[in-house]
């Protein structure tokens, strides 16, 4: 995808100056062009969801409050996630049935993360999570317990079932990989949607070539 238009928010002073002290760093003008807000808490992340809402950026990063851990901290509608590198974790909605949550799961790993057949743990196991491309949890804070302990407090929340992409670093050093993460989920996006956009054609070309190979084997016996 083109370069990342992606708007910054934080919930509270001490999030905008990480904010701040982060942009002093030149590897980020590189990697995406930020729309910052004066605000900060629920101002500005209404300001930020009425920039996407208008094309203005193409994702959203919430920088939480000091000492707090939300998973969605913009109050998306969807399911949540954490996420570290190659590790993810999901967390159940008790409200909604578990089957179409789990299909959820699976097409949004598909989607957003070029996971072609998702393997899915009904639990945490840290001997085996290379096994699995994601845990679905139903106990929230045991799961994010669990989670934060692993990665030393690293992780990135992350909401999917919906087209905004809006994450939230958990600690300075997620600082970037937020962005980063927002910006892969997008070109995964694009890959995905852009292969599903005309699939006739090459259904068509598929059984042309296949006709081709039947008729030269004729030939041939």
């Amino acid at each position: 995808m083109n370069r990342l238009n992606i708007g910054i928010t934080a919930f509270d002073q001490s999030g905008k100056d990480k904010i701040s002290a982060a942009f002093e760093e030149p590897m980020l003008d590189e990697i995406c062009n930020q729309s910052l807000y004066e605000t900060f808490g629920e101002e500005a992340i209404d300001e930020a969801l009425k920039d996407w809402e208008e094309g203005n950026t193409d994702a959203i990063m919430v920088v939480p409050a000091e000492g707090e851990t939300k998973l969605n901290p913009a109050a998306l509608n969807g399911m949540d996630m954490i996420v570290w590198h190659n590790l993810r974790m999901a967390f159940t909605n008790g409200d909604e049935d578990i089957q179409s949550q789990i299909i959820m799961l699976e097409d949004a790993l598909r989607r957003d993360f070029d996971i072609d057949k998702p393997r899915i743990s009904p639990f945490w196991d840290a001997e085996h999570l290379e096994a699995f491309d994601v845990v679905m949890m139903n106990e929230r804070e045991q799961g994010l317990k669990e989670f934060l302990n692993y990665t030393n407090g690293n992780g990135i929340a992350f909401t999917t079932g919906r087209e905004l992409v809006c994450t939230s670093p958990f600690s300075e050093e997620s600082f970037f990989e937020s962005i980063f993460l927002a910006k892969d989920i997008l070109a995964a996006r694009e890959r995905y949607d852009e292969a599903r956009k005309n699939p006739l054609p090459k259904l068509f070309a598929d059984k042309k070539d296949e006709n081709r190979k039947h008729h030269e084997s004729d030939k041939q016996g």
